[in-house]
């Protein structure tokens, strides 16, 4: 046995989106390349060949996620997992770390200091069949997000998880359709971003001061979505799952939400939804 754990490259994003797809995980290649862009990979080579890898994302000083934990399923067994672990936790030992778990993770990581702290509900349907009526909460207006509010989202964002996110925001701005909701003295009371992820569209993050507000960002989002494959991540103690239940977009997973720290308390914002389960 020859292992080797090295720092992810580019020329890593291929054998790692060919993994994601023996799980029917549904990361394409350009999802890969957004998570190494904005984050730091980890990888275990076996004889050349790779055979697992994780990613970390640091939020700020003292934020950080970590996501996209594969390991080969003919590997497993072998404490991989565990060893690409701690090569991420090294790199933020006074950091709180937040991931998302699957039930077969949950062991590990709390072995790694871990604690549970919630749910996330991931909604998904291959057909938008129901469009939602717009309905925006008085005293509100609602406007396409422009590069003048970058500084307002990234304050807001980290308001309501306590990540500072400036590159994830510019690439939401740059990339992706984000509106927002304004009052009438121009102050932000939350946005939302759609974009392409996996088999087809994504809404997130979703951050809004309360969830009539997120609502309508959702809703105003899902205009353009007849027909089309849409996946929303949310935070199970929040109504917006039970709202997009009765859309006919159900529930299809539920992982548990895990801190190494102290679990952020929102500051007027809240997350309705999140970028992804791995980006949190």
């Amino acid at each position: 046995m020859s292992l080797t754990i090295r720092a992810m490259t580019p020329d890593d994003i291929e054998p790692c989106y060919s993994m994601t797809q023996v799980l029917k995980w549904p990361h394409r290649r350009e999802d890969w390349q957004l998570a190494l862009q904005l984050g730091e990979g980890t990888v275990i080579e076996d004889q050349g060949k790779l055979i697992g890898s994780a990613v970390l994302w640091r939020w700020g000083d003292r934020a950080a996620t970590v996501g996209l934990v594969i390991i080969d399923n003919q590997q497993q067994g072998r404490g991989l997992g565990k060893r690409l672990m701690l090569a991420q936790l090294e790199k933020v030992p006074d950091g709180n770390v937040r991931l998302h778990a699957t039930e077969m993770g949950k062991g590990l990581y709390e072995k790694l200091g871990f604690i549970s702290c919630g749910e996330i509900r991931q909604h998904q349907t291959r057909a938008v069949t129901t469009l939602p009526e717009v309905v925006i909460p008085a005293g509100l207006q609602r406007r396409p997000a422009t590069a003048a509010d970058y500084a307002t989202l990234v304050t807001l964002d980290q308001q309501a998880h306590g990540m500072h996110r400036p590159a994830l925001i510019d690439h939401l701005l740059r990339d992706g359709q984000t509106v927002l909701l304004q009052d009438d003295q121009q102050q932000i009371q939350g946005f939302a971003s759609l974009r392409r992820f996996g088999h087809g569209w994504a809404i997130g993050p979703v951050i809004a001061a309360h969830f009539p507000a997120a609502q309508a960002l959702v809703a105003s989002l899902m205009q353009s979505l007849q027909g089309e494959f849409l996946r929303i991540d949310t935070d199970a103690a929040l109504p917006m799952a039970a709202w997009l239940e009765s859309l006919g977009i159900p529930q299809v997973d539920a992982p548990t939400t895990m801190v190494r720290g102290t679990p952020w308390t929102p500051q007027g914002m809240q997350a309705f939804g999140l970028m992804t389960q791995a980006m949190a």
